[in-house]
């Protein structure tokens, strides 16, 4: 019902005026119940003279449009119309009396709802009055404390030559070039193309006939164990096993159960990594030599650790504050924060050319994953929006200036297009976020592991 009243994310219809909006609270009685801290359930009572205009007025509009055989445009009795279109028209009655006296309800009350109501109407009865209920929720009031003077405990991000030669080692291996393999068997580390299948008890696993499958042998592709039991194996090889997959597995389906595996092996391929020197990097981008690229990738590294590190620090403010502030999170931000989790995990499946299905995955089960880290996301975000308001934090222009710059640098726009696309209110919260979050750690005692 509350998707057709057209209602927007205030709970307000979109652009609906009525002449019960301009005489609000006018024999019109309103009641509103607590359900939770952040649910309300608002009854809402109209006066009959209202009914009974609005049925009447409803009549009128339906005897001049309608067109009965036997009788004249407008001339149809209301005992005729009322036979062939009552339901109808106590349908849309009841709608427009809803959406004209809803928005005036929750101003009487001084209420702003933060998701959509679930409308539960009553009967429409010519001389009586016309009652429903619309419950909705708000958001809670957090009375936030204990955010000053947190002990709390930094990682150093510092960059070592070793982490250095690790990242130009994945870049060798990403460049890596493939060469068929004759006259042995698999090697770790080998690539090859298999035809797999994969059996939990009387049941396929999901996602584990594979045809012409290419994979690497390395440590838990596929399945954990699954590399080991292809060693030694040459081309046109054919076995079947068993896997005892661990309780602690991600994928639920399988974790704590055995698997049973057949493969057959079409090709052995032998990766051929390019030398780390001049040429290799310059290959890579606009590198002017090995030396350039470390450094490079050393600044990477360090943006990265640094990320990491300041990650670490907001775990831990909102592991303590989650437990001295204890408040309910309504249930239509999580949803809508489960939604945009799951848009952005599907987008980034089909940019790679993945489909859900193909890592034993639905729409069903991701949103029960995300459920637990949208709800800790939401809780985090009020947390600093509270600590934000209590200590008047405000948004101001540099702070702005700044988002737009760190944008424009990311997708490689103008400051202007990223202007022109982005306002300053759908950045404020972000902004005042991070105030809230530098003002804590301002406060904190910061010790160094």
């Amino acid at each position: 019902m509350a998707d057709a009243l057209g209602l927007g994310p205030s709970g307000k219809p979109w652009g609906f005026e009525s002449p019960l909006s301009h005489n609000r609270g006018k024999g019109m009685k309103v009641d509103v119940a607590q359900v939770t801290d952040v649910e309300r359930r608002m009854t809402v009572s109209l006066p009959q003279d209202s009914v009974d205009s609005e049925i009447e007025n409803a009549y009128q509009d339906l005897k001049k449009k309608v067109k009965l055989k036997g009788f004249r445009p407008g001339k149809a009795p209301r005992s005729i119309l009322e036979r062939y279109f009552k339901a109808q028209v106590e349908e849309d009655v009841i709608t427009k009396l809803i959406k004209s006296s809803y928005p005036s309800a929750l101003e009487e009350q001084k209420i702003e709802p933060v998701s959509q109501p679930k409308i539960e109407n009553g009967v429409l009865e010519k001389g009586k009055e016309f009652t429903y209920t619309a419950v909705f929720e708000i958001k809670p009031e957090i009375e936030i404390s204990g955010y000053e003077g947190l002990e709390l405990a930094r990682t150093p991000a510092d960059v070592s030559q070793e982490d250095v030669d690790g990242e130009v080692e994945s870049l060798r291996k990403s460049q890596a070039t493939l060469k068929d393999v004759e006259g042995r068997g698999i090697q770790k580390d080998d690539c090859v193309i298999v035809d797999l299948n994969g059996m939990v008890g009387d049941e396929p696993l999901p996602g584990g006939e594979r045809k012409d499958y290419f994979m690497e042998v390395v440590d838990d592709a596929f399945l954990p164990g699954f590399s080991d039991q292809l060693i030694g194996l040459n081309k046109a090889d054919k076995k079947e096993f068993t896997l005892s997959v661990p309780e602690d597995y991600t994928d639920k389906n399988v974790a704590g159960k055995t698997v049973s595996c057949s493969v057959e092996v079409k090709e052995i391929k032998l990766k051929v990594m390019p030398e780390a020197d001049d040429e290799f990097a310059k290959d890579l981008g606009e590198y002017t030599g090995l030396d350039d690229l470390k450094n490079k990738l050393k600044e990477t590294l360090q943006e990265k650790k640094t990320k990491q590190s300041e990650a670490d620090l907001r775990e831990q403010i909102f592991a303590v504050l989650t437990e001295k502030n204890p408040f309910e999170v309504p249930k239509s931000f999580v949803e809508n924060q489960i939604k945009n989790m799951m848009m952005d995990t599907q987008q980034m499946l089909a940019a790679q050319g993945v489909k859900m299905e193909d890592l034993g995955q639905t729409v069903e089960k991701l949103h029960d994953q995300y459920k637990d880290p949208a709800e800790k996301q939401v809780r985090s975000a009020m947390i600093l929006e509270a600590v934000a308001k209590k200590e008047g934090l405000q948004a101001e222009d540099k702070d702005f200036d700044t988002l737009y710059e760190q944008f424009a640098k990311q997708y490689q726009q103008d400051v202007s297009t990223i202007k022109a696309k982005v306002t300053t209110d759908m950045l404020k919260p972000q902004v005042l976020e991070k105030k809230a979050l530098d003002f804590i750690i301002e406060k904190a005692k910061v010790t160094e592991e």
